[in-house]
């Protein structure tokens, strides 16, 4: 039924964010994009308005995939009884060359760490060793596949983990989704339909500490507007193509109404600085609309 309901509501949001192409934000949007060297996809929710910008087309998800994750290990979590302190011990054969500032901390193997430690270096600090970890708790790729698709979302789709995406370049154009799913998988986390509110708050609460692409989405806010979100930055291959820059999440207005913004950048021939500004850009005009 979940998979029907949102089957029918996707049909709904085309209809409408066809149309928001006749509004400001919408021809703001485009107008902001259109010359530019990437493929630019753009999703918004703001209580029953949706925006979108070419959702056609599916875009590589890099870390924010990791969204998916925390999701899958936090519903798992609650549907056991498994508390966040539960030890998870990492040995050093679980260890490899990649971005990882929980490898960094660790002095000596085998070291104790825990779910909910694990969740914060995967979310706030995008730890790719915490997230192969935490997929292997998980069982593995196909059980979180089957996590998002029971969630209603059979169109977000994981094939590799971290270790697999730095051992081959073309393995970071895998894990794909169209910018309205995150949205909708966002927003469904807080209308109480994938998480307990108790476990929708860990996961909130941990995408307000994210420390990575703070010149992404949260550069295109005032200082003190509440932000949770989750990057992710790609290499780019030997023509020198950025395969993927991206910034999901959510943001609390004045009044305390929430909005959900997806920005996912593909072959990007602009530099790191350029993709970032751009979605900048995109929060900042997001925001001055909906403020």
């Amino acid at each position: 039924m979940k998979i029907k309901f949102f089957i029918l509501l996707l049909c709904t949001i085309i209809g409408i964010s066809i149309y928001a192409y006749q509004n400001s934000l919408g021809k703001n949007l485009y107008n902001l994009t259109a010359d530019k060297d990437c493929k630019v996809g753009v999703a918004i929710i703001h209580d029953k308005d949706y925006w979108s910008l070419n959702n056609d087309e599916t875009y590589p998800l890099m870390s924010v995939f990791k969204i998916f994750v925390a999701t899958a290990v936090l519903e798992k979590t609650e549907k056991e009884n498994i508390a966040l302190n539960t030890p998870i011990i990492i040995t050093s054969d679980m260890i490899y060359p990649t971005y990882s500032p929980l490898r960094d901390k660790i002095k000596q193997y085998p070291y104790q760490s825990t779910i909910e430690e694990l969740l914060f270096y995967m979310l706030a600090q995008s730890d790719n060793i915490a997230t192969d970890i935490l997929i292997s708790y998980l069982g593995g790729i196909d059980k979180l596949n089957q996590f998002i698709s029971s969630a209603g979302f059979p169109q977000i789709v994981i094939k590799v983990n971290e270790k697999q995406m730095s051992e081959d370049i073309q393995n970071q154009k895998l894990n794909i989704a169209h910018p309205q799913d995150i949205a909708l998988f966002l927003k469904a986390i807080d209308d109480g339909k994938i998480l307990s509110a108790k476990q929708a708050d860990v996961f909130r609460n941990i995408l307000k500490q994210t420390q990575t692409g703070q010149n992404k989405l949260k550069a295109g806010l005032p200082n003190k507007v509440i932000i949770g979100h989750k990057t992710g930055s790609s290499d780019r291959d030997e023509s020198g193509i950025k395969i993927g820059d991206n910034d999901a999440g959510f943001i609390v207005l004045h009044n305390g109404e929430i909005y959900y913004i997806v920005v996912l950048i593909k072959n990007s021939k602009m530099s790191d600085d350029q993709n970032a500004n751009l979605i900048a850009q995109i929060s900042q005009l997001v925001y001055e609309k909906l403020k």
